[in-house]
């Protein structure tokens, strides 16, 4: 008797043996493709190898095996286009490392050249000069019993809490002018790590107007932005003023960070897209805390990167009107590969998107005629951050340390008799009231004397305030020279009141024997 299964089985067996024969048959082709594209890999690797060793054998100027493998990824890097991607040695690895980090550099000093050394205009927070001591308002005479002089000039004022005295990793010991007695002091001061605050501005523009300017966006950058916002907004701010300006980037995920503290939880603020374009990563709001906080960000030629993550944001959502000149353009992020422990390649893998789906990559063209970036909703002719401390274009060398050192002579003699800062109207008007009697001789022309007087009396007035160490009223006394600054603050509060002073009519001039002042030459 047969049974059913003995009668089925050879109808069962022949479908799955065609089907091995098939799979087999498939598999043997694709391992062969792979196995040819192996090959061929190789067969470039080879003659790539086989070229620098031509090259090191056969050149009449050859190079080491190193320095030629060396060159000759740069020159595949170069033949990318990609203007970002670059071969780093481990010196350059560990500074760009440091920069994304926030890694401080140098003392910690924001300088400012002066006709009697280099003056001291703020000393960054947690920095090795902060830790010795130096103040704002201090004057640098020497530096390891080097006067400045002409070093002056080499060392002049950097942004960022950075300086130029010395750049190594060798202790410094400064002598300093101490305002406002003039006393002369020595510091050593201690080369160590320390970390580059985010935010290095923070205030109060007006009674209820905050002020926080992001200056790169660094490792807990977001977290630092953080804290400033709740600072200013726990003194009573109740709109705020985000400054961008210079602002050249950093990392990706903080800028995202940094944006959603103003945005609703789940928006979207930017996208990435990889190679081919296809496949597209949406970065959306997690840490939402000021979603309906009154806005505005103020935005220059150097605003670039994950700053324009933020900026972009919060303009496609509605959040905030855009002040300024247009944007950098990059659109771009990189990330770096280690090759070795001593070569390191940083690549640009990726494109980053606009909520809108907009790419801000700048393609061509430079200045006002190039595509990409941001264009404000408030366009400036000029939005650079101006230094209160900087004399009117035009004016010669000769006078303008001539103006510089009057201002500073009142200043400290203000200082030493207990002269009070608050009011500032006050304060300006004694101010300007006695500079208006000291105005030389050669200013008899009514426009070049008020000019010369409301130059002075500005200069004066940013040495005291600096010394006094009070940074609201440097806020509020730098929106007369900012453009952009006054136009972001009319913008979430028109007609913000900034303690400014409308001056008298000057007073008659004195004689030049009654002033018993040297003319300055213009």
């Amino acid at each position: 008797m047969v049974s059913f299964r003995s009668l089925t089985r050879p109808r069962v067996l022949a479908p799955l043996t065609a089907v091995a024969v098939a799979a087999a048959f498939a598999g043997g082709r694709w391992y062969e493709r792979v196995d040819t594209e192996r090959r061929d890999e190789w067969a470039d690797a080879k003659l790539l190898s086989t070229a620098i060793d031509s090259v090191r054998a056969n050149a009449l100027d050859s190079l080491p095996s190193e320095e030629l493998i060396r060159r000759a990824v740069s020159g595949m890097l170069r033949e990318l286009q990609d203007p970002y991607a670059a071969l780093l040695r481990p010196d350059g690895f560990e500074k760009y490392r440091g920069t994304l980090k926030g890694d401080g550099q140098g003392l910690g000093l924001t300088l400012r050249r002066e006709p009697r050394g280099l003056g001291v205009a703020r000393v960054a927070p947690g920095s090795p000069a902060e830790a010795a001591g130096i103040r704002a308002g201090d004057r640098i005479l020497a530096e390891n019993g080097v006067a400045m002089g002409d070093d002056a000039r080499r060392a002049s004022a950097r942004t960022n809490g950075n300086d130029r005295t010395r750049a190594a990793n060798a202790d410094v010991v400064l002598t300093l002018w101490r305002a406002p007695m003039g006393d002369t002091v020595q510091l050593s001061v201690k080369r160590t790590k320390w970390h580059l605050p985010a935010v290095s501005d923070q205030g109060l523009l007006a009674d209820s107007v905050g002020y926080v300017r992001l200056s790169t966006i660094s490792a807990r950058s977001s977290y630092e932005l953080e804290r400033a916002v709740e600072g200013v907004i726990q003194r009573g701010a109740r709109a705020l003023v985000l400054d961008l300006r210079g602002n050249t980037g950093g990392l990706f995920e903080e800028g995202v960070r940094a944006a959603g503290l103003f945005l609703p939880r789940g928006a979207v603020v930017a996208s990435l897209v990889g190679r081919g374009g296809t496949n597209t990563e949406p970065y959306r709001t997690r840490d939402s805390r000021w979603s309906t906080l009154p806005l505005t960000v103020l935005v220059d030629a150097r605003t670039a990167s994950a700053a324009e993550v933020i900026a972009a944001a919060l303009r496609d959502h509605g959040r905030a009107l855009l002040v300024g000149t247009p944007t950098y353009g990059k659109g771009l992020v990189q990330r770096v590969v280690r090759l070795s422990p001593d070569l390191s390649l940083r690549l640009t893998t990726a494109r980053w998107l606009t909520p809108r789906g907009v790419s801000l990559e700048r393609r061509a063209g430079k200045g006002a005629a190039a595509h990409g970036g941001l264009l404000p909703d408030v366009l400036l002719d000029e939005a650079s951050r101006r230094d209160p401390y900087s004399v009117p274009d035009g004016w010669s060398a000769p006078a303008g340390r001539a103006v510089a050192l009057m201002a500073d002579s009142l200043a400290m003699h203000a200082l030493r008799e207990g002269w009070v800062v608050r009011p500032l109207p006050l304060l300006e008007g004694r101010l300007r009231t006695l500079l208006a009697q000291r105005t030389p001789a050669t200013e008899r022309d009514p426009l070049r004397r008020a000019e010369w007087v409301t130059t002075a009396t500005r200069l004066a007035m940013v040495r005291m305030l600096e010394v006094e160490r009070e940074r609201d009223a440097l806020l509020r006394y730098a929106v007369r020279e900012d453009a952009a600054l006054r136009a972001g603050l009319d913008v979430v509060a028109p007609g913000a009141e900034v303690a400014q002073l409308h001056p008298e009519p000057l007073p008659p001039l004195p004689s030049r024997r009654a002033l018993g002042l040297r003319s300055l030459v213009r």
